[in-house]
């Protein structure tokens, strides 16, 4: 990331059993190339309500969440959005009202995630990774 952090730049985490850095790099890879000041750090956490208060309290913009959070988070959440609550399961937490804010999820990412016109930062990306790195 060629951007320094500041006290302006907004934290995203993920919430992992297993965190990984490919994830980590591709996110803030993307916030650079988007000139977004946000910063995204892979977790894992042995307490899921102190790490989803921790959400709430330190102001993290967003969390994704992956095995084995993605049904056990449901009761620390203050609103599911009705995919959400159908499915029981969640992949992003979202901080809208960030100190002190409720929590919000989605089961899946925004349907416009997927009509980004990524390709070509994706190939940029790819050229930054080291061979084997996961």
């Amino acid at each position: 990331m060629s951007r320094l952090i500041n006290k302006d730049t907004r934290l995203c985490i993920s919430l992992a059993g297993r965190p990984s850095n490919i994830g980590t790099r591709f996110h803030n890879f993307l916030y650079d190339q988007l000139d977004l000041d946000f910063i995204y750090k892979a977790c894992t956490t042995e307490d899921l309500a102190a790490a989803i208060a921790g959400i709430r309290g330190l102001g993290i913009r967003g969390c994704g969440v992956s095995m084995p959070y993605k049904e056990a988070c449901i009761p620390y959440l203050d609103e599911l959005d009705q995919s959400a609550n159908t499915l029981q399961s969640v992949n992003t937490i979202v901080n809208v009202r960030l100190l002190c804010a409720a929590a919000e999820a989605w089961p899946k990412p925004w349907p416009g995630l997927y009509t980004m016109p990524v390709s070509d930062l994706a190939s940029s990306w790819r050229a930054t990774r080291s061979p084997g790195e996961h």
